[in-house]
């Protein structure tokens, strides 16, 4: 498997390049293309038998996502994401799919997964929140 690197800035005129094309509608695509990066993160952790949280961690800051991430009940908390950017609003849509597609993994259910906190508007981390989806009908 190869992998590629991509720098900040790179990130940052991409996400601004779909934003001028699509507008907000592009979140959704990037939080999809997170998914599958999450998907391919808790792949190699399933396979190397490996604690998910400790090994995710290691993975997102080996792969540059992220400068340090901790993983906690019903939350994660980030410092420097590289999807950081100067934003009145959270920016971190690829993280907030890898993220979700790890609690997902770790959970065995699926879970809605929103950036409450981003470095993007002027925090000093990204906050994302967990919350269980309830499928079962009444």
């Amino acid at each position: 498997m190869r992998f590629v690197k991509i720098s900040q800035s790179e990130v940052g005129d991409i996400r601004e390049l779909y934003e001028g094309v699509m507008s907000q509608a592009c979140y959704g695509l990037f939080y999809r293309e997170g998914k599958i990066i999450g998907r391919e993160i808790t792949d190699i952790v399933s396979k190397s038998g490996e604690d998910l949280f400790v090994t995710s961690k290691k993975l997102l800051k080996g792969r540059g996502w992220v400068d340090d991430i901790s993983f906690e009940k019903d939350k994660a908390v980030v410092k420097g994401s590289i999807e950081k950017s100067k934003s009145d609003v959270p920016t971190c849509h690829r993280l907030r799919g890898i993220i979700s597609k790890i609690y997902e993994t770790y959970l065995r259910r699926k879970v809605y997964c929103k950036e409450v906190k981003c470095e993007s508007s002027g925090g000093n981390k990204c906050v994302f929140e967990i919350e269980v989806i309830d499928l079962r009908s009444d």
